[in-house]
């Protein structure tokens, strides 16, 4: 029993610092983090400092003024110490200095927007994100494409409540405001799988509200815009086409482009995922399947309805046929996770 529960506490302890690894800001893979970590070292040093130094005081005036045996009556009482009350009042007031310092130092730094860089619309709606890029003339949903060491400036809003837009591996937060539009810059230099919340509660799916930030190679990147630029839905399956053409229309399209009115997530590019739901699970034409019959089951709250009435059949069809909307030649299940 006990070899049992220590295994189930290290697996445990395992699955944290997993999870722990997506969320820490304290792996930079950008200068956006790296400056944010480089003021979070100073505040942590501050930080310790002024709590040894007060915890430290308090514990040996505890100790050298502690009653003694046989003491009786009050000790003797001081009535104060001009000098150390100035200590200890210039003191705090020197680290509030040098933290507004390096605090301006940091903003000024992650904000500053750079020439030439990609521009990406990002648009939040209970509960799922939309990736619009309007110099290069295609769009994708729930899966943000960049280009490892090119920066980017993301332009991001909201089209029903206030969401906030957050990648730890990459950035720090933007509020996503309806009517409004909030700017985030940043060079992500690593290519990889990076986990993407939603970090402002929105609703009952707010938890379930993520995506990924996939970072690729320039190249490679290029050449998915290549396509992307030419891309013609493929057809890997006529009976499904037709029952998407049926069913599924009204709401999604497939054309990789933004249209007049957007209703749901793109699917242009959803063979090519690896997330599904908005990153809730890995992208396999299993989960395809359970999300189409009934996706409230995995995401309360969602507006998309479920369609249990569809065949064995038709549903396969179906499954297929979006299995079949891709760019070929691309893997980004490889990727790195972080």
């Amino acid at each position: 029993m006990r070899r049992v529960v220590a295994a189930l506490i290290s697996l445990l302890g395992l699955a944290l610092a997993q999870e722990s690894h997506r969320v820490a800001i304290t792996h930079p893979f950008s200068p956006f983090n790296r400056e944010t970590n480089f003021l979070l070292i100073w505040v942590l040093v501050f930080s310790v400092l002024v709590f040894g130094v007060v915890a430290g005081s308090l514990a040996y005036i505890t100790w050298k003024f502690r009653a003694k045996p046989g003491q009786e009556g009050e000790p003797p009482q001081v009535h104060g110490n001009d000098r150390l009350e100035v200590v200890w009042t210039v003191i705090p007031i020197l680290i509030i200095f040098v933290l507004f310092g390096l605090t301006a130092r940091s903003l000024i730094q992650v904000n500053r927007l750079p020439a030439g860089a990609l521009k990406v619309e990002v648009t939040g709606y209970q509960f799922w994100w939309d990736f619009n890029y309007p110099e290069l003339g295609f769009r994708t949903s729930n899966e943000l494409i960049l280009p490892a060491g090119v920066p980017v400036v993301l332009e991001i809003t909201s089209k029903d409540v206030i969401h906030s837009f957050w990648v730890p591996g990459l950035a720090g937060k933007r509020d996503a405001i309806p009517g409004q539009k909030t700017l985030l810059s940043f060079t992500p230099e690593k290519p990889g799988n990076y986990y993407g919340f939603c970090a402002e509660l929105c609703g009952p799916s707010h938890s379930r509200m993520l995506f990924r930030a996939i970072v690729v190679p320039k190249e490679e990147f290029e050449r998915f815009v290549a396509a992307a630029k030419n891309y013609t839905p493929p057809v890997a399956d006529a009976r499904g086409q037709q029952v998407f053409q049926q069913n599924c229309m009204a709401c999604h399209s497939v054309q990789a482009k933004m249209p007049p009115a957007v209703i749901g997530p793109e699917l242009g590019f959803v063979g090519n995922r690896v997330s599904l739901a908005a990153g809730i699970v890995d992208y396999t034409p299993e989960h395809l399947k359970t999300w189409i019959k009934d996706p409230a089951a995995m995401k309360p709250g969602v507006k998309m309805p479920g369609f249990p009435q569809l065949s064995e059949e038709d549903l396969n069809a179906l499954v297929r046929y979006l299995d079949g909307l891709k760019v070929e030649g691309l893997d980004f299940k490889a990727l790195p996770k972080f």
